[in-house]
């Protein structure tokens, strides 16, 4: 799946071209102009988010606040509005927006503003090693004791303030999916299952030693599992399902004993 934009706009003729200029540059549109929907697109873990100014139809002051303290971490916010407002300009930089141009750039320049600010992950981050937290982690995610592995990496992802956070995140709630499946709730291990996938795409293939494509495969077999068996399924989940992350640090540290 795609990187997501997130589009709080609500013009009716401008919204279908946004997203198909969006589409045609291999994001995946979300649209957003409450408080509810702006909350499930963040977590598909948006690396942009485009506002109407213009718009009197929804409040983009508190939306913005809310874009800005998402747990997922800060998101860039470009809006766009009239081009001389320039009242209007600073309302919305100090409402949180990272920059603001004028609807026409937006309309003819589309593919360089999304380039220019978009969310990126820093790769160097993915050559540091895991901290001691998140490889216990790991260790208990292999084993199965995924409550376990919750409460430890949640220690590490509070820890840690930059976007290597969002790593974290993405393993503890893929483990958390898995305790869904485990009780057969099928509604929490789908939800929590595709919030943690939507993160972990950002660090694939690998980072901190960990095989993220490989817990991406485990994970897409997982929901492809649960879509067949439904919400109502009558049996076990199939126990050779259960991912495993591969990582090199273990190889590494058993190599240096």
């Amino acid at each position: 799946m795609s990187e997501s934009i997130v589009l709080i706009v609500d013009d009716l003729m401008f919204l279908p071209k946004l997203q198909t200029g969006v589409q045609q540059l291999g994001y995946r549109p979300l649209p957003a102009t409450n408080e509810s929907e702006l909350t499930r697109a963040l977590f598909q873990s948006p690396v942009l988010v485009i506002v109407d100014l213009f718009s009197r139809a929804f409040d983009w002051v508190a939306l913005i606040g809310l874009v800005k303290k998402s747990k997922v971490g800060p998101v860039p916010v470009l809006g766009f509005g009239p081009h001389v407002d320039l009242s209007l300009r600073e309302k919305a930089l100090a409402a949180g927006c990272d920059a603001v141009v004028g609807r026409g750039a937006i309309a003819g320049q589309l593919p360089h503003l999304i380039n220019k600010h978009k969310r990126r992950f820093d790769r160097d981050l993915c050559g540091q090693p895991a901290p001691d937290k998140v490889r216990r982690g790991i260790e208990l995610f292999n084993r199965g004791a995924y409550f376990e592995c919750h409460e430890i990496i949640e220690l590490a992802w509070n820890e840690e303030p930059g976007p290597a956070r969002l790593l974290y995140q993405a393993i503890l709630q893929i483990g958390v999916a898995c305790h869904h499946a485990q009780n057969k709730n099928w509604p929490g291990a789908m939800k929590v299952l595709d919030r943690g996938v939507a993160k972990l795409r950002h660090f694939a293939p690998a980072c901190m030693g960990i095989n993220v494509n490989k817990l991406l495969a485990d994970a897409a077999a997982i929901r492809q599992e649960l879509l067949r068996l439904g919400p109502d399924w009558p049996g076990e989940f199939d126990p050779g399902l259960w991912p495993t992350i591969e990582t090199d640090f273990f190889e590494t540290a058993a190599g240096a004993e």
